[in-house]
């Protein structure tokens, strides 16, 4: 249901408390989506920025409307809003106008200003507006802005970092040294044009000596009435340098200064992220020692994991609560006996499971015997039989049909569980297995709690640490490397940028007026540096991928805008970060037509914008969809579809559903934090269409994951379903890593990215596989990547075992091991110590739990 209204941020300039000067409006409106009977939309403020005018939020009627729109704030005070007319669009914004500023010469207003959530009625319709609370100082905003604009001049720049030859990634960036000489070369074209521009001579009227004068009427009228004067008007010449060449060289020199300032820009930002990557990497290194501390509070939660999974009345509780759950359907209990049992292994039609039965506890069990007879139990209600597991002895209350007869030479005897009212868990191995495990894993805790929870790692884990040493060296090798080559960049452009804007102040100060129009005069061709200008023009926008005017005038338009729709602008960030990821971390290149397409996202609000990029080596393609509509209406910030050929050459698709939630702290409590927003898109909004999709936020909350569940460096801030934490999380077995939230705050400089590649690594390489084995290899069906560095050239080595792949990339020396749960036989993959997004144990950081039964590799 769309708005008849929209609510943008706008700066006002007034004259005096009832005269408008011009107002500026934010590039988009806030997002304001339909639920029940009001429209809902987010915005923050800034109290460190207090004083500090960052625009003020106002409402418009895109129909015609006489009725006054007004806001209720949170103590249910109605505040009128007040009508301001933008004479150049004859727009009508209405804003809160609670008192006047002398000082600051401008309407202020309290309830926008205030965290909480505040109701506006604008006419027949209500908006809800949700206002949180960024401590982010007005530095962090402009660093934010700018980082925003600069990553996206990269991206449309920096054509040399899409992926051209094997296992390549990133390199030194758009700047070869033929574009730096050509930058030289033009500058010096341009300083030769000063000294000896074109100029016209004009005929004007000055005072000269009498002798000197060439007369004009006003002459003789002074001869008349001033007689013996020395001076005379005269005819005279001066040079006039407001020509079209000249307009035509200014433009030139003003899109040139503006296009090597962002090749300048460019080169910082790598820097600095070359930098933070290289501070990062190094800080990975120095955090390897032989002694590891141990996550004590994990630890503990674990032992309590272990002791409930042998205490026979928790685990009964929790099968007799997931019974009645499922008897509430209305299962008929007629002919309720009470029985235990024990089931085996499946039989080979794989629809029964062989069973050991009997009435009283003392009897002896009634089963299989190899040479006389088999006794199963069918497969009837598929709840039931999943509530019973091998290893476990039960004592049931229920319905059991029995047959029996012959069939080569044994008597078989069926038991068809048609009802249960009851279930207990009496005995078992399992029970057993499972309590001397608890005691194991006790033994340890007391061993690390005597030495201060340090561990001493062992051999093998020294080895394992040892290999990611090894690769994170050789990424501080190679960003060391590029940091250098931008650095080169950045010292050969840099001082070049005050010369070019010194000539063009020169060409202003001789009254020339900048024009595009290029002048087909024989300047351009008789006079060597006027020729150089143009021609060096063309080049560089052809080595800059800039040939398309509507692009580059486009570019500017973003790179003016000051006036910041926060939230709105995380959502285009994020989707900045993900082809960042893509094409710089994974090596996807874009389609030819993206930078248009990227471009339009970023400066209008149409739904359903999409960009492709094609990865041949792994033979995939990836299309990255913005505000697309599901097939049930809901429309998420971004879909990433998938479509890739197995091993075995079978084409297939997957989904990953993302939307950014530019929550702060309070604003996410409050929607029931990271485990409320996740169901709310999960499964009340059915973002994951009935459970096909993989679906994630990404959110700017530091700390935002209350329970941590994984000992690993992003534990704390990010959770990537890789255990049970939600109390609704009542599918683990079916759906894990299937949704989760990644921290991504853009104040961040060191980790931001590494949660998006992170998030898109693990999608790429787990959320599109089966990762149910049942007896398969371990090693995925599609094609293998290295999930640290993005590099297909890898290289397989076997494990001893029967079931394992090992992979090391040739690239970056990254070990990946792909192996499986011993317990369910589900797929486990291992990326080291940073980039897996399993959960470790706290105490072995060689083992993993599965994300599907919990249980140790």
């Amino acid at each position: 249901m769309k708005a008849e209204f929209e609510a943008k941020y706008i700066d006002i300039t007034w004259y005096d408390k009832n005269t408008v000067l011009s107002i500026t409006e934010s590039l988009l409106p806030l997002d304001c989506e339909y639920e029940v009977d009001k429209y809902i939309c987010s915005t923050v403020i800034y109290p460190k920025t207090e004083g500090i005018e960052c625009g003020q939020l106002a409402f418009r009627f895109l129909k015609k409307s006489t009725i006054k729109p007004y806001f209720v704030n949170g103590a249910g005070e109605k505040i009128v809003l007040k009508c301001v007319l933008d004479t150049e669009t004859l727009k009508e914004w209405w804003i809160e106008a609670d008192s006047w500023s002398s000082k600051s010469k401008r309407w202020q207003g309290k309830a926008h200003r205030t965290a909480g959530s505040i109701k506006v009625y604008l006419a027949h319709e209500v908006c809800q507006v949700n206002i949180g609370s960024y401590d982010f100082t007005l530095e962090q905003l402009d660093t934010y802005l700018a980082d925003f604009k600069s990553d996206l001049w990269e991206l449309i720049l920096d054509e040399q970092s899409y992926v051209k030859g094997k296992g390549k990634t990133v390199n030194d960036g758009v700047v070869t040294q033929d574009t730096i000489t050509l930058v030289n070369n033009l500058l010096s074209h341009s300083q030769n044009i000063l000294k000896n521009p074109k100029a016209e001579l004009r005929e004007v009227q000055t005072l000269k000596p009498r002798k000197a004068v060439k007369p004009v009427n006003r002459t003789f009228m002074e001869l008349a009435t001033k007689g013996g004067s020395k001076l005379l008007t005269s005819r005279s010449t001066e040079p006039s340098y407001n020509v079209p060449e000249n307009r035509y060289i200014l433009y030139v020199l003003e899109r040139l200064y503006k296009i090597i300032k962002q090749l300048v820009a460019i080169s910082q930002n790598k820097t600095k992220r070359y930098e933070s990557n290289i501070v990062k990497l190094g800080s990975r290194l120095e955090a390897f020692v032989e002694d590891k501390l141990i996550d004590k509070d994990l630890v503990k939660k674990d032992l309590e994991k272990l002791r409930d999974s042998f205490n026979t009345k928790f685990l009964s509780a929790n099968l007799q609560e997931k019974l009645e759950l499922f008897n509430q359907r209305g299962l008929g209990e007629q002919n309720t006996s009470i029985c235990f049992l024990k089931i085996g292994s499946k039989t080979k039609g794989g629809d029964s499971r062989f069973l050991a039965i009997k009435k009283e506890y003392s009897d002896n069990w009634f089963e299989t015997e190899v040479a006389t007879q088999n006794v199963f139990l069918k497969q009837g209600e598929p709840l039931f039989l999943n509530l019973l597991e091998q290893g476990f002895e039960y004592k049931i209350m229920g319905n059991l049909k029995y047959k029996s007869g012959f069939s080569n030479g044994k008597q078989w005897h069926t038991y068809e569980l048609i009802s249960m009212r009851k279930i207990k868990i009496v005995g078992g191995d399992k029970l057993t297995q499972r309590h001397e495990s608890f005691k194991a894993e006790r033994s340890k805790a007391v061993h690390f709690n005597h030495n201060n929870w340090v561990k001493k790692l062992t051999k093998n884990e020294r080895a394992e640490q040892e290999r990611e040493k090894r690769s994170i060296q050789k990424r501080l090798d190679f960003y060391a490397i590029q940091e250098k080559h931008v650095g080169i960049v950045f010292n050969s452009l840099e001082p070049k940028l005050r010369k070019f804007k010194a000539a063009i102040k020169k060409l202003k100060s001789m009254g020339v007026k900048a024009s595009s129009v290029f002048p087909n005069s024989m300047t351009f061709v008789q006079n060597p540096d006027y020729q150089f200008i143009h021609s060096g023009y063309k080049k560089i926008r052809e080595l800059t991928s800039l040939t398309d005017d509507d692009l580059l005038l486009s570019l500017e338009r973003i790179e003016e805008v000051g006036l910041i729709n926060m939230p709105l602008l995380y959502e285009r960030w994020c989707l900045l970060q993900l082809i960042k990821v893509l094409v710089q971390n994974y090596g996807y290149t874009p389609t030819d037509d993206w930078k248009k397409e990227l471009i339009n996202i970023i400066e209008t609000k149409q739904n359903y914008q999409s960009l492709v990029f094609k990865n041949d080596n792994l033979k995939r393609t990836v299309k990255l969809s913005y505000e697309p509509m599901l097939e049930n209406g809901k429309t998420p910030d971004f879909v990433m579809d998938v479509f890739f050929i197995k091993k075995n050459g079978e084409d297939y698709k997957k989904r990953f559903v993302m939307d950014a939630k530019f929550y702060s702290n309070s604003v996410l409590q409050k929607a029931g934090g990271v485990s409320g927003v996740v169901k709310q898109l999960y499964k009340d909004k059915d973002y994951s269409e009935e459970g096909r999709n993989t679906v994630f936020i990404i959110h700017p909350v530091k700390s935002a994951i209350t329970e941590k569940v994984s000992p690993q460096s992003w534990g704390n801030n990010s959770y990537y379903g890789e255990l049970a934490l939600f109390d609704w999380d009542k599918n683990r077995k079916e759906y894990f890593h299937q949704y989760g939230a990644i921290c991504a705050n853009p104040i961040e400089r060191l980790n931001y990215l590494d949660e998006f590649q992170r998030m898109i690594g693990m999608f790429l390489q787990y959320g599109i596989e089966n990762n149910t084995l049942n007896g398969k290899v371990d090693d995925v069906e599609s094609l293998n990547f290295c999930v640290a560095c993005g590099s297909h050239d890898l290289t397989l080595k076997i494990n001893n075992r029967a079931k394992s792949a090992w992979y090391e990339c040739n690239q970056c020396k990254h070990f990946t091991t792909y192996n499986h749960c011993n317990s369910c036989d589900t797929r486990l993959i291992k990326n080291g110590d940073y980039w897996t997004y399993h959960s470790q144990m706290p105490m072995e950081p060689l083992n993993i739990k599965c994300p599907s039964c919990e249980s140790l590799l």
